[in-house]
């Protein structure tokens, strides 16, 4: 199969289309609309048929095609031929479809229809016949494609030697002359001499035919062709007509058993290619004559929909606005472009965009302009959200770019001869004269080149960013190098911000760049104090560097990590830090009074930057009892995959592999070890493994790459299954464990992305602790009161080769970036039950186990057509998912509106409604917060409040709670419908746009406008001036419009407050299947970007508890948990009720049994405290990009210098590569 196609493809109904409109004969100077691809829109001109070619009507030539036979699924040894003849210019087109080698021909789920690119290695030119080669670019299809062409066989001159009437009155002249006795010799009219010849061929054509010759002197034979045919002789010895012995014989050409094989040269093949020709003659002449076509009833049956048989082309996905062809428009060379066409359903349109994108990379900025052209023309919600996917990923299109090089004042034709310098120094050229807005575009545009440049440096410029030492010197420019003494390079940044206010944020990221790289402590007092000489940042003046505005005691704890978060992006360095830190050691010197007792109180996790979502999960996890009972026992209820090899049951709807099943128990180990470290933990947080952050977001297929004894770059099924091995010789795993967990930074938000840095530290930082004996075994140091040593941290696995890089990185990145609870909880519920054995499966063939049954949801869904209601369908789901707030709402709210009787997809006549038939002890409401805004575009996060309720009855959405439950319901049903209408009626005569300004008084003050119009009317004219002419019974009108709007905003907020009031009672006695609030994940932020923490109710003690990564408080306002609604108190997104007579069982947050440091740890950190005591200078330290999150600016803790695991000065040895990877 060749492999040498490349460029831009076209989708099979484009190439059909472009089929249809080719013209052979007639081929444009710029390409032809058949082999050739359009230019990118505005970079030449647009292929188009050429004036004067041939509106083809294909006809079928059935005897020369091999079609595919109704609802036939192609493999690897499928071939098709179609081969055709055009009614008006006679050109014969064969177009040959072969899947040899195909695994997974088109159209399949992820290729719903072929696209051809061109193969010219396939091409052919001869002097009568032309052919086209393409190749399917599905991977698992590459079905050669050809498409040949063939000129007419009977030539012009042959077809006026049968059709002059002049020659056929010369030929009964000549006849009559011959024998003027023989009686009915007539003159042939041209369509008797068509038709003649045509059945002298198909004779010839038919094996049964058993007459084979005739006479020369046949009279019909002679009048059309003349006598003995020796006016057309030349034309019948051509076709195989033989003459002799005053007899002509009829051609006789050999059978052809493969149709495939045939190329158009064989006899056979030319006597067809003629019959249907002289048929085609035979249409016109009637057409140009009026002559009766003897050949009528045959037909001429278009070849369009064999041809889009054979191509797969048919009855593709059509856009519903334009399921009937339209008119051509501006946005067709964009269609084309994309290989599709106008008609395209949406999701086609995204399948030829990636098609194009993934075949033609070099042109995917204009790619992605042809999509943001079409999705700004349709307006689809699908299209709109695929342009805004890829914008979020940096894509940048050929529009904005060219519109970046123009905010920027860089003409098109020179902007690909500058280099980066170039055009950053343009960019800084510009900033002196903008304004902030005007500066907030410059940098966008600048980004937008940077991107589509791939230049690190612009995007850095863009970003106010300066990552290295080279090109923080570079930015300050006047000559400064790694040579310039401090002060000078002082100076030089203050005459830069002299120039510009908006050089302030950047110059100081220069020089902290600069700080670090010469660990320089007089540039790092200048960044944080503004002086040169030694100080120290207090609390206040580090609350003012971080804009905020409050007292120190004034500020809620769950506030600050958000504020952090905030100020490291939008001003990241040395200084934020500093900042940051102080701030944590204030808190942290004021809390240090009265620790709470560890068994008395749950651990905190870590972050490993902006796992806040993992960190609220795991703590979910923990505190569900039967969960963590079903984890930490997990070798009970786990799948014996040394017995069975496979598993039959379905979980989330589809088959499990063995290497998921294995990922998933895989996974469970390293959540039984994280379960022991939060039971027996003495301190108050511990850190989760990097492998457990890692394993969440890697394939189970790439679960062996975290294991230290893989050694072969070949990833099997059964690597999930190897044994890990300490990475480390002479050091007690445990005892390092424990040590390392001390100095575990604080800082919940620091990212695992950033670069390596020298951190220095202060003073009143601890010392740093000294390295462990080697000489040391573990039972040196277990406690000396006979309790079990705490369990050991897992050790930190080795990458086995670098190919698999790719995996850990996207898995790493996907780690630290915000995630959605609800797609990481599923992800990890999957991954539990797909290591579990079954216990049987449902009705959809799904597993059941342990954990299912601890949230199956059992509901029920109803169709209601014209009145009919339809038999119940039962549905299965873990969690109830509400609709994204619009407006202010309640838990109740927000379930009716799942509940309710609504319409049932596109169709207007028929609606549906759900019922629960089923309630699991754990009840999960999902509250997404993730909409799109049309008007916008985009997406955006909804910051409504939904109340929740401390108790939720479900009475009133089961099906059997009540005898009268579904009577109850449908009035409901009823009532919220004119809810619905009557405060849209409300929002429409309050909401202006004007704030504090509703639709009444709008109207008022435009009447009292109007009014003072008119009196001013009457003193211009006192003046000689002409006044606005204005209705004077205008202002009138308004006042009285006004005055009735007001009367109608007072009515309807009475018939609103009246049917609240009648959904409220209506389910008041309904209170048996009666659920308590358990947990609530609440985030604050943006869609992009937050932080997540998690509120837990422990019934045992009556106390909810804030979980906030490493901070597990007391929540003192209940409030925040059921009213969120300030921006402080963030959003709920995720709420989990329990069992009313059940709730103790099943929540039990508090579960420790902390065990003590071993003493000669103890002893360690007393050593570590006299070395700290006997140094005159701060102790400097290299943060590595394993983990910032040690830096000294979040908890101002050290790091003993020779601990591998949080990455000292040392490098790390050869076995321990984990440290280099860019987390």
């Amino acid at each position: 199969m060749s492999t040498h196609r490349s460029g831009p493809g076209k989708t099979a109904p484009k190439l059909v289309q472009d089929f249809l409109a080719f013209d052979p004969l007639r081929t444009g100077q710029n390409g032809t609309v058949l082999a050739d691809h359009t230019p990118p829109v505005g970079e030449g001109q647009q292929l188009a048929k050429p004036i004067g070619s041939c509106q083809h009507e294909y006809t079928t030539k059935h005897k020369q095609s091999v079609l595919p036979p109704l609802d036939l699924r192609p493999d690897g040894t499928t071939k098709f031929r179609l081969a055709a003849v055009c009614k008006k210019c006679r050109i014969h087109a064969d177009v040959y479809l072969d899947y040899k080698g195909a695994t997974d021909p088109c159209p399949n789920s992820s290729y719903p229809l072929h696209h051809f690119q061109r193969l010219t290695s396939a091409d052919e030119v001869g002097q009568s016949r032309i052919k086209y080669g393409w190749q399917c670019s599905a991977p698992q299809c590459q079905a050669m494609l050809e498409v040949s062409y063939r000129q007419a066989r009977i030539y012009d001159q042959e077809k006026d030697l049968l059709i002059n009437t002049e020659y056929l009155k010369r030929r009964y002249e000549a006849v009559v002359q011959q024998d003027p006795s023989r009686e009915g010799i007539r003159q042939a009219a041209p369509m008797e001499a068509l038709s003649r010849l045509r059945k002298y061929t198909r004779d010839a054509l038919d094996p049964r035919h058993d007459r084979r010759s005739f006479p020369a002197n046949n009279k019909r034979f002679m009048e059309a062709f003349g006598p003995y045919g020796h006016d057309c002789r030349a034309l019948l010895e051509r076709l195989g007509f033989k003459y002799a012995d005053d007899e002509w014989a009829l051609p006789n050409p050999d059978t052809i058993d493969d149709r495939f094989a045939a190329d158009g040269t064989s006899h056979r093949e030319f006597l067809e290619d003629v019959e249907i020709e002289l048929l085609a003659w035979m249409y016109k002449l009637s057409a140009d004559t009026g002559a009766a076509n003897t050949a009528a009833a045959e037909g001429w049956p278009s070849a369009i929909r064999d041809l889009e048989r054979t191509l797969s082309a048919q009855g593709y996905q059509r856009h519903a606005s334009l399921r009937r062809p339209g008119t051509a428009n501006e946005q067709n060379a964009y269609f084309a472009s994309l290989g599709s066409l106008p008609d395209f359903a949406d999701n086609l349109i995204e399948f030829a965009y990636d098609r194009q994108s993934m075949c033609d990379p070099e042109r995917l900025p204009y790619y992605f302009e042809c999509l943001q052209v079409i999705s700004e023309s349709r307006q689809t919600e699908q299209l709109q959200m695929k342009v805004a996917t890829l914008e979020s990923q940096d894509l940048v299109s050929r529009r904005d770019l060219h519109a970046a090089y123009r905010y920027l004042n860089i003409p098109q034709s020179e902007a690909s001869k500058l280099d980066d310098q170039r055009v950053l120094e343009l960019f800084q050229a510009q900033q002196p004269d903008l304004g902030p807005s005007g500066a907030e575009e410059a940098r966008q545009a600048l980004y937008r080149i940077g991107t589509a440049r791939q230049s690190q440096i612009l995007i850095n410029a863009s970003r106010q960013s300066v990552e290295t030492y080279d090109d923080a010197l570079s930015w300050l420019g006047n000559g400064a190098d790694k040579n310039t003494p401090d002060d000078n390079l002082i100076a030089i940044v203050a005459a830069k911000v002299a120039e510009s206010k908006a050089n302030e944020e950047i110059a100081q990221k220069a020089i902290a760049t600069i700080a670090r790289e010469r660990k320089s402590n007089m540039l790092n007092n200048w960044l944080t104090t503004g002086r040169t000489d030694g100080y120290t940042m207090d609390v206040n003046e580090a609350l003012r560097y971080l804009n905020i505005e409050q007292n120190i005691s004034d500020i809620e704890p769950t506030v600050l990590p958000i504020l952090f978060d905030s100020a490291r992006k939008d001003r990241p360095g040395d200084t934020v830090e500093k900042a940051i830190s102080a701030i944590q050691q204030f808190l942290a010197n004021q809390n240090s009074a009265g620790p709470r007792a560890p068994e008395a109180w749950p651990v905190g996790l870590t972050s490993h930057g902006n796992t806040c979502y993992l960190n609220s999960l795991l703590q979910y996890y923990f505190s569900i009892k039967p969960l963590r009972e079903m984890v930490m026992n997990y070798n009970q209820y786990k799948l014996d995959t040394s017995k069975y090899t496979e598993k039959q049951e379905r979980v989330g709807q589809r088959k499990i592999s063995m290497v998921e099943i294995k990922g998933g128990q895989r996974f469970a180990e390293d959540l039984v070890h994280l379960f022991q470290r939060m039971i027996k933990e003495p301190s108050s947080a511990v850190k989760p493994e990097e492998d457990l952050v890692c394993r969440a977001f890697l394939e189970p297929k790439d679960y062996a790459l975290l294991a230290s004894d893989v050694t072969s770059a070949t990833v099997t099924e059964n690597a999930v299954d190897q044994k890990l091995t300490d990475a480390e010789t002479g050091e007690d795993a445990s005892a390092a464990s424990v040590s390392a967990d001390r100095h575990l930074s604080n800082a919940s938000s620091a990212t695992l992305q950033g670069e390596e840095q020298d951190v220095t530290m202060t003073n009143n930082g601890k010392p740093p602790t000294p390295p462990d004996s080697p000489k040391e075994n573990a039972m040196e140091k277990q406690p000396s009161d006979g309790r079990p040593p705490l369990p050991p941290r897992a050790q930190l696995r080795r990458f086995s080769t670098s190919t698999k890089e790719e995996a850990l990185k996207l898995a790493k990145y996907n780690a630290t970036q915000q995630q959605d609870v609800t797609e990481v909880h599923d992800g990890i519920m999957f991954r539990l039950r797909s290591g579990m054995m079954p216990r049987g499966v449902d009705e959809f063939g799904e597993q059941e186990d342990p954990l299912r049954d601890m949230y199956a949801i059992g509901m029920t869904e109803r169709h209601i057509e014209k009145g009919v209601e339809g038999k119940p369908i039962p549905q299965t789901d873990s969690s109830i998912t509400v609709n994204v707030p619009t407006e202010p709402t309640d838990i109740y709210s927000a379930l009716d509106e799942v509940f309710d009787l609504q319409p049932y997809g596109n169709r207007a006549d028929v609606e549906a409604y759900k019922s629960i038939r089923h309630l699991p002890p754990v009840l999960q409401i999902s509250m997404p917060r993730i909409g799109f805004d049309r008007s916008r575009g985009g997406t955006f996060k909804s910051e409504e409040m939904i109340t929740l309720e401390d108790e939720l009855y479900m009475d009133r959405y089961c099906d059997t709670s009540h005898v009268d439950i579904a009577e109850r319901r449908r009035r409901c049903w009823g009532w919220r419908k004119q809810l619905r209408s009557l405060k849209k009626e409300q929002k429409a005569l309050t909401e202006t746009g004007v704030d504090q300004l509703d639709g009444p008084t709008a109207v008022s003050q435009s009447a009292q406008y109007l009014q003072n119009v008119s009196e001013t009317n009457s003193l211009m004219q006192e003046a000689g001036l002409e006044g606005i002419d204005i209705d004077d019974q205008l202002p009138g009108v308004l006042g009285t419009e006004a005055h009735e709007q007001s009367k109608r905003l007072v009515s309807l907020q009475t018939e609103i407050e009246s049917l609240q009031a009648m959904l409220e009672t209506q389910f008041q006695d309904l209170k048996q299947l009666k659920y308590r609030l358990a947990a609530v994940f609440i985030h604050r932020g943006s869609h992009g970007h937050g932080h997540y923490w998690v509120y837990i109710h422990d019934f045992a003690n009556n106390v909810w508890r804030n979980y906030n990564d490493e901070r597990v408080e007391e929540v003192s306002n209940l409030a925040d948990v059921l009213e969120a609604k300030t921006w402080q108190q963030g959003t709920p997104t995720y709420a989990v009720y329990v069992r009313d007579e059940e709730k103790e069982r099943l929540v039990q947050p508090l579960c420790r049994e902390p065990e003590r440091v071993a003493m000669a740890e103890a002893s360690s950190q007393q050593w570590e405290d006299q070395q700290q005591q006997q140094q005159g200078e701060d102790v400097q330290m290299k943060d590595s990009s394993w983990n910032q999150q040690a830096q000294s600016h979040a908890s101002q803790q050290t790091v003993a210098p020779k601990m591998t695991q949080e990455g000292g000065q040392e490098s790390w040895d050869e076995q321990r590569q984990v440290a280099q990877a860019n987390w």
